[in-house]
């Protein structure tokens, strides 16, 4: 049986019904998307071994991989002299922590000791959709995980509209609700899966392996980050393997845990126990902070990491794992033809999905255009 509806990523209770059903549709749409590729381009569509599960039934032989990927955005650490720099540059804006990943750094008054850092990985259009269609649960929940203070507009515009990069998340010193990096998206997660499910060959006929081989080849993400260019590995892993491929639900990106290897308290404590999540399930967490006790006499700025104080954020993203849930069905059945030739070789017109149900996130959204990082 098809799974008979998408979740909201980590499972998050936040949705009414209608909302719940347009939130389905809109992912059920951007898998279409995905699965149909650049339309008119034989080397990009369609992609046969990905699959939307709301309307194509997995198998009895179903298996899932929790891809994982480093947050720290690597475009930043290959162009920094040393970790200072790279962690210092990756605190400096919200822009450049694109590995679906991003944090807020609170301080010290007096000694400007970190005390707190906030991380999450809510995709945009979550947001935009939930604002649009129930402006003061968007409200209460800036007020419980960012600031108590939060007013209607501090969020939105005289004219109603949400303001995703507000003053409470537009930098890594005000708060961070969700995502905003511009490649940090829902919609480029589907789409960097559904593009790396075809298996493309080399001149000599031998099929192409290499994570980076693969993701100029397919044009669908940057070869410079962590993320991309490993989940279009693994991805194309179980293609290769013959078998159908999606995004599992809840579609969405997730914490997938936090290394204290090499860390040290002032009072010898385990410092794991300072890592909260805050928002989804233990399993599909959204929303993360680390923060030090306040009965415990000191502040994360006390607590080294490698021999280093904490002084960024960035020297905790290092240790953070981000990941992705594939699910691979069908295994070794597909009879789809390896592909000679990379996307683009052959131009054409973009196609798009359609918008469905009463209620749209598509059309809340207004979003047009291929999705995914180009």
């Amino acid at each position: 049986m098809a799974l008979q509806r998408f979740d909201p990523p980590g499972f998050v209770d936040d949705f009414g019904a209608a909302q719940r059903d347009a939130w389905h549709q809109f992912i059920s749409d951007a898998m279409d998307f995905a699965h149909d590729g650049t339309v008119g381009d034989p080397f990009d569509s369609p992609r046969a071994q990905f699959f939307n599960a709301a309307k194509v039934e997995s198998a009895s032989d179903t298996g899932f991989e929790d891809v994982k990927w480093t947050a720290f955005p690597r475009i930043v650490q290959i162009s920094s002299g040393s970790d200072v720099e790279r962690w210092r540059n990756s605190d400096a804006s919200r822009d450049v922590q694109d590995e679906y990943c991003e944090w807020s750094v609170t301080r010290q008054s007096g000694t400007n000791k970190i005390t707190r850092v906030t991380f999450t990985c809510e995709g945009p259009e979550y947001w935009r959709f939930l604002a649009a269609t129930d402006p003061e649960k968007t409200l209460a929940l800036y007020k419980q995980h960012v600031e108590a203070s939060v007013t209607h507009g501090d969020l939105f515009s005289p004219s109603g509209t949400y303001i995703p990069r507000n003053r409470f998340n537009n930098s890594t010193a005000n708060g961070a609700m969700h995502l905003v990096q511009r490649n940090n998206t829902l919609s480029a997660e589907i789409e960097i899966a559904g593009a790396a499910t075809i298996t493309r060959l080399r001149p000599d006929g031998t099929p192409m392996v290499d994570s980076l081989e693969l993701i100029q080849c397919g044009r669908y993400g940057a070869a410079q980050r962590h993320s991309d260019p490993f989940i279009g590995a693994r991805v194309n892993f179980h293609a290769r393997n013959k078998a159908d491929v999606t995004v599992a639900n809840p579609v969405g990106i997730y914490f997938g845990g936090l290394d204290t290897q090499e860390w040290e308290t002032p009072d010898g404590s385990d410092p794991a126990g300072f890592w909260k999540y805050t928002r989804g399930t233990p399993q599909r967490p959204v929303r993360a902070v680390l923060e030090v006790p306040s009965d415990r006499g000191y502040v994360l700025g006390d607590v080294l990491i490698d021999g280093h104080n904490i002084q960024f954020g960035g020297q905790i993203a290092d240790r953070i794992q981000m990941t992705i849930r594939a699910l691979a069905t069908r295994i070794g059945q597909s009879t789809a033809t390896p592909v000679h030739g990379c996307a683009g070789d052959s131009a054409g017109p973009a196609g798009g999905a359609g918008a469905g149900g009463p209620l749209s996130v598509s059309a809340v959204l207004s979003a047009g255009g291929r999705r995914g990082r180009l």
